[in-house]
């Protein structure tokens, strides 16, 4: 075991050797692994940036398509953020048939009703935060774990951990939005079906103390716009299992009209479609991802086919030597150990090489164009660290691994041949 490991060491010190005997070529071999191993990791870590990014962006714009009841009176804004006060609702189970239909990718109910929030008229909306479109990506402040109490609108004002007395029942800030332009939107508190459904049995527990019932609509005040006081938090006649709209957004590849004319047999609703550019944008966002793996892919295939052809040369440069080697009693694998630990030291450096160069460009990415990209809207965000260290191994490991790939067939064709045909090739 002890010489087994004495051999190896000294085949790879005399591969190392070999490296350094033709400095210039292992350089320039070295750069061209460091520019494609590189351009592939810094290719990898701005893409996952700014795929999360442009997800962000465009899942901001909320839904592709708004179902609402057919005789709702409403104004849907162009991006279709949320949908505008209604007093019409549909079924919950409606949500079911809907995410059946081809191409529908999520569905995001929303149940809007008015109440008393510190004793003004306000909007509160209900939404399923496990199949939220529109609210969560606006979020600006938060608090840590997960979504309970109130989310304010960017118009309103409170304080994260504040208290307010919703229709009598004490609720605390989870977090604020940011302002959308979108009158509703800005000016109303959200909260999820569970906390809508706490407030209820809270009023009525309240009514059943024969207490007095506040409504969204005191005296000598306006009710909130679009909105009767008869469907309020404290209303017994409230329904818990009807909303006010379905959010869809679309699987990526389908097409809208398809599945307008698949959700219009649906009863008694209507369909709303939104901006068809922001549709077509997010819906090619997978596309253009695919599209950069797979140039990457080619260029690193062309690399490895780069080095199998220069070490061709090289192997082909040292038969005479690898001949007398063999006829001194190397064995035919330890022939093989010898060039490709020489391509692995050789790609392994550029590796590393390109790792550093590849951190350099998405430094410079991020001064540059990521700061662009951050003024038009679309966030810049590192990926989390223990993507970067794999990443950075992985790239490490590749580059190894390509220079193991291409000289495999030149070493093994030197390993084939006996040692008089490889000291009479060097002649020919």
């Amino acid at each position: 075991m002890v010489d087994r490991r004495h051999d190896l060491w000294l085949l790879i010190r005399l591969a190392a050797q070999n490296v350094g005997r033709r400095r210039l070529r292992a350089i320039f071999l070295s750069a061209a692994v460091m520019l494609g191993v590189g351009i592939a990791f810094a290719s990898f870590v701005a893409g996952w940036a700014l795929r999360d990014g442009m997800t962000t962006s465009f899942s901001r714009m909320g839904a592709d398509l708004v179902v609402v009841p057919r005789a709702t009176l409403v104004n849907i804004t162009s991006s279709l953020l949320t949908v505008q006060p209604t007093d019409e609702t549909l079924p919950t189970g409606l949500a079911a048939r809907i995410a059946a239909i081809p191409g529908v990718g999520k569905v995001a109910p929303q149940r809007i009703v008015p109440a008393l929030v510190e004793g003004n008229a306000a909007n509160l909306i209900a939404f399923d935060p496990e199949h939220d479109l529109s609210v969560l990506t606006w979020l600006a402040e938060r608090q840590p774990g997960p979504v309970e109490g109130l989310i304010a609108g960017g118009g309103l004002a409170g304080r994260l951990g504040e208290s307010v007395s919703v229709c009598g029942m004490p609720m605390r800030i989870y977090g604020r939005l940011g302002k959308t332009g979108v009158g509703p939107f800005d000016d109303s508190y959200f909260l999820s079906f569970g906390a809508l459904a706490d407030m209820v049995s809270f009023c009525r527990t309240a009514d059943a103390r024969g207490a007095p019932r506040p409504t969204a609509k005191p005296q000598n005040e306006p009710a909130v716009a679009g909105m009767s006081h008869a469907g309020d938090v404290c209303s017994p006649d409230l329904a818990l299992d009807r909303v006010s709209a379905f959010l869809l957004q679309l699987s990526p590849g389908a097409r809208v009209d398809e599945v307008k004319f698949a959700l219009a047999r649906l009863p008694d609703v209507k369909i709303v479609e939104g901006n068809t550019v922001i549709t077509s944008s997010r819906q090619a966002l997978s596309t253009l991802l695919i599209g950069i793996a797979a140039f990457t892919a080619f260029q690193l295939i062309a690399l490895l086919i780069l080095v199998s052809l220069l070490f061709s040369a090289i192997v082909q440069e040292r038969y005479r030597e690898v001949g007398l080697l063999r006829a001194m009693g190397a064995k035919p694998n330890q022939v093989m150990t010898i060039i490709l630990t020489e391509a692995a030291i050789i790609t392994g450096l550029g590796g590393i090489a390109g790792l550093g160069f590849g951190a350099a460009m998405l430094l410079l990415f991020a001064r540059s164009l990521g700061f662009y990209f951050g003024l038009l809207g679309v966030p810049f965000s590192w990926p989390p660290l223990a993507v970067l260290q794999i990443s950075a191994i992985l790239a490490i490991s590749f580059s190894a691994i390509l220079g193991l790939v291409g000289a495999f067939l030149p070493a093994w064709r030197a390993r084939r041949m006996a040692p008089y045909a490889l000291i009479q090739a060097e002649g020919r």
